[in-house]
């Protein structure tokens, strides 16, 4: 069972990941629907582009078992970014999925913490 929850975990992770992949690869192909959003918040066009390269980033250090604590709190930021910008310009309901990532993001960023910390559930010898 605890193998179960392990590759659960995983494929969680995964998903994340793949999710904030998407995202950048439309924000860096210039996709208009994201050239849009960013104009609408009042953002400069290589806002856009920074953005979409620090998603990509995260998402790869999150499926690094070593630096997934880091993708979490870098992708973590940029979730809160999303939530304060669509609530200054008083667009509350698109501050919802950034809500729900930045929660899981909290949560990865706690449960996959440093090796051999009380919450990581890995030690050293099973980095491999």
């Amino acid at each position: 069972m605890n193998k179960l929850w392990k590759y659960a975990g995983w494929i969680g992770l995964a998903l994340i990941a793949l999710i904030f992949i998407q995202a950048a690869v439309l924000k860096l192909m210039g996709v208009q629907a994201m050239v849009e959003v960013f104009n609408k918040l009042g953002y400069p066009a290589w806002f856009r582009i920074v953005v979409g390269i620090l998603e990509i980033a995260g998402a790869i250090a999150l499926l690094i078992r070593s630096s997934s604590r880091y993708g979490a709190i870098l992708l973590a930021l940029i979730m809160i970014g999303a939530m304060i910008s669509s609530l200054v310009k008083g667009a509350a309901g698109d501050a919802i999925v950034p809500v729900i990532m930045l929660f899981l993001l909290v949560w990865i960023a706690v449960v996959r913490g440093p090796v051999n910390s009380p919450h990581s559930g890995t030690t050293a010898s099973e980095q491999g």
